[in-house]
């Protein structure tokens, strides 16, 4: 009787800890998202350059069945660094940085899944994820990006809608795309509250960029 006592414990506290590993707060980022971008292309004559800063927000959304019920899981972060020039009619886009590990969502819980077990954030190689434009089409008000966007070490093209506008020496705009999980190999992990989760998602970047030169 005593072992049967012995190994219930022992289970349970193995349970606990497992629980607690999976559902944990994500670690802290390594480094400030700004310093592992580098933008100093961008920064050549006749250009005027836009910083982008902390009041700028990247956000993901993705519909699922939820104790039965349709919910739709928003995850925000204002972890995002990159240069944006501007010269005439003709605009571009440098490396862009998120930290995928500061993404915030309703729950404690599910930021801790999200990071540990669909973005694999918590493992050095992909706490960042990365977007490196290769074509800019159309203006600095409405205009295409196309580039290579990585996430959790799997890097696809992918093509922004975005626009923009200068108030203040200031670039103020939005960029957004629809993604799919599949290709990006981001498994959900098994959840008995969970029933479904959607293969299609959308990203939104809300930049606000300040004038540097």
């Amino acid at each position: 009787m005593k072992k049967i006592i012995l190994w219930i414990l022992l289970l349970v506290l193995a349970g606990y800890a497992a629980y607690n590993y999976a559902f944990r707060a994500p670690s802290a980022p390594s480094q400030d998202v700004e310093s592992i971008v580098d933008t100093t292309h961008l920064d050549v004559k006749g250009r005027t350059v836009y910083k982008i800063s902390k009041d700028s927000v990247v956000e993901f959304k993705i519909d699922e069945v939820l104790n039965d019920k349709p919910f739709t899981a928003v995850g925000i972060t204002s972890e995002i660094a990159g240069d944006i020039s501007v010269t005439g009619d003709k605009v571009e886009v440098g490396t862009l940085a998120i930290n995928a590990r500061t993404f915030k969502t309703d729950s404690e819980k599910r930021d801790g899944a999200i990071a540990r077990f669909i973005l694999k954030s918590e493992e050095p190689l992909n706490e960042f994820m990365y977007f490196k434009p290769t074509e800019v089409i159309g203006s600095p008000s409405a205009f295409t990006v196309t580039g290579d966007l990585t996430i959790s070490g799997v890097t696809k093209p992918v093509t922004f809608s975005a626009t923009a506008q200068i108030q203040n020496d200031t670039l103020v705009g939005a960029a957004t795309v629809q993604l799919k999980r599949s290709d990006f190999n981001l498994s959900i992990p098994q959840v008995k509250s969970v029933a479904s989760v959607n293969d299609d998602f959308a990203v939104t970047a809300k930049i606000v960029a300040p004038k540097v030169q």
